[in-house]
């Protein structure tokens, strides 16, 4: 009875919207803390390597039922736990180019067929996924300076008015201007004083 429940929740976990788990997402972010960048095929590796090393564990202890992959396919690995991740802000895909050793592109090229031999460069794309830096923080913007008299209107859009209300705006924000210019003069003044 218990294997056909377990089959049921497997065959509904299909149809059902997947997110990832803590555990799958504690392994990914572990990994690329451990080995800085890696592409998906070796994260999926380290972590099938790791699963198994704790399923050996749990059986060696005396466990009946071995703990369920935390990641169980490549699929999960790239459209799911990645793709959260990303989302989070906690890791990035980053594009680098490799240049394989002189050692490494002749064992390479000793598994090509002859047309993927011609074809064959020492350089290749590789896609790596990786923490995320942490960006520095954006530099302090400057205070607005505003120029002197912005309380009365110096600066403004006057746009949306006619040339009639435009040219009489412009005469009272002058007025005001030069009343607050004695304003701020005798301020000082008193001060001094």
């Amino acid at each position: 009875m218990a294997t056909t429940s377990r089959n049921i929740s497997r065959v509904l976990s299909k149809f059902s919207p997947r997110t990832s788990t803590p555990e799958s997402r504690t392994t990914v972010l572990s990994l690329l803390r451990e080995k800085q960048a890696l592409t998906i095929q070796e994260l999926y590796t380290l972590a099938q390597q790791r699963q198994q090393e704790q399923q050996r564990q749990a059986i060696d202890s005396g466990a009946t039922n071995p703990p369920e992959p935390a990641i169980p396919s490549m699929r999960y690995l790239k459209k799911v736990v990645l793709t959260e991740l990303a989302e989070a802000g906690e890791v990035e895909k980053v594009h680098r180019r490799h240049q394989y050793t002189p050692e490494e592109f002749e064992a390479l090229r000793a598994q090509m067929s002859k047309a993927q031999r011609a074809s064959a460069s020492r350089e290749v794309a590789l896609f790596q996924w990786q923490i995320k830096r942490a960006q520095p923080p954006p530099p302090a913007a400057a205070e607005d300076v505003r120029p002197f008299g912005a309380e009365v209107g110096v600066g403004a859009d006057w746009g949306h008015l006619n040339r009639r209300r435009r040219r009489a705006r412009e005469g009272k924000v002058d007025r005001d201007v030069e009343w607050m210019k004695e304003l701020s003069k005798a301020r000082s003044e008193g001060a001094k004083a």
